[in-house]
């Protein structure tokens, strides 16, 4: 029984089914109800031909419903939902909708409603409307996360950044295609998610920087700049299908230019188009020599014919018999002042 109700087809004609026949029972004969599904819009107690929508989630319908309820002239609205993604829509909608407006949701005993009207006041119109933007970029059903980033904490970097990268997220679903500084400013973003207490703005300096302090794992790291870019690209193509959440039958472009690829019939996200680092970081010869000076060919560096790194234990102490050439020559330039400073 299990294995029947969970196939698509199944669902599809028990849902039709109920949406039919719910109209038609006796105990809702009172009550105005409008009832949709796949996309058709029946109710029983005026044309609601209008609502016959495509849109394929529940999520944007339901927002297209409470809009409609508000033109129809309802004065309370309780949009009854378990999903993030219907709060952050309804939060976004909520100045077109009647001011009495409650999210409700949890089951049984545990079961809560919240009125939208306080978190929009308290977060403010320019947040909340970067809020859509958001929830895409740090995940969402479909767009995936960060590992190792929880909502919690992506939050709290959100709501600190300052004005202009709230703007991008906000800009984001908004246009065919983000621009460059809007990438950039999301990149910003992500810098910050990572490394909360310094100033970086790109993710290749942050990758870095982790690399070479605390040889992060890949899992640690955020992710490449052509990784990024194609997440910044399926964040975007959600954000487009939520900005539409209002239209009934919206004209949506094809997801292949937005970090996806059709693979026999069924679309998967493009992880990057580069490698993620270069093949000589890949293959990276580390040594770990402290009191030798890399001066024999104990020094993993050495015996492979390669000088020494940043990465290497002896680029903390002194003396290291295996540093490139330039860098003495830097480090002597840096210790002893130029003829010009003597005179």
């Amino acid at each position: 029984m299990q294995k029947l109700l969970a196939d698509v087809k199944t669902k599809d004609e028990l849902t039709t089914y109920m949406a039919l026949n719910i109209l038609e029972h006796e105990l809702t004969q009172e009550k105005h109800l409008i009832v949709a599904w796949r996309d058709q819009a029946k109710g029983n107690h005026r044309d609601v031909s209008h609502l016959a929508s495509s849109q394929e989630e529940a999520d944007t319908k339901l927002i297209l419903h409470a809009k409609e309820a508000t033109s129809a002239g309802a004065t309370i609205i309780s949009i009854h939902s378990q999903d993030t993604d219907v709060l952050v829509l309804a939060l976004r909608r909520y100045p077109e909708l009647c001011r009495n407006v409650h999210f409700v949701t949890g089951t049984g005993q545990r079961r809560r409603s919240i009125s939208l009207q306080p978190i929009f006041d308290a977060l403010g119109s320019s947040t909340v409307a970067a809020l859509p933007g958001f929830h895409a970029f740090s995940g969402a059903d479909i767009t995936g996360r960060f590992s190792g980033m929880s909502k919690r904490k992506c939050w709290k970097v959100f709501v600190d950044m300052d004005p202009d990268v709230m703007a991008a997220f906000g800009q984001l679903g908004t246009m065919q295609n983000p621009s460059e500084a809007q990438m950039d400013l999301l990149e910003r973003y992500v810098c910050k998610l990572y490394l909360p207490k310094m100033d970086l703005t790109t993710v290749a300096d942050v990758r870095w920087h982790l690399f070479k302090k605390k040889q992060a794992q890949a899992e640690s790291l955020p992710p490449t700049h052509a990784a990024l870019r194609a997440a910044i690209m399926r964040a975007h193509y959600q954000a487009l299908i939520w900005s539409v959440d209002v239209v009934a039958n919206p004209e949506l472009p094809s997801p292949d230019d937005y970090g996806w690829y059709l693979v026999e019939g069924q679309y998967r996200p493009v992880m990057t188009t580069l490698p993620p680092a270069p093949e000589a970081v890949i293959h990276l010869v580390r040594c770990s020599c402290a009191k030798t000076k890399c001066s024999s060919n104990r020094c993993k560096c050495r015996k492979a014919g390669l000088r020494c790194t940043e990465l290497c234990s002896c680029s903390e102490g002194d003396g290291c018999d295996n540093m490139p050439d330039d860098d003495v020559g830097q480090d002597d330039d840096d210790d002893e002042p130029s003829s010009d400073d003597d005179e």
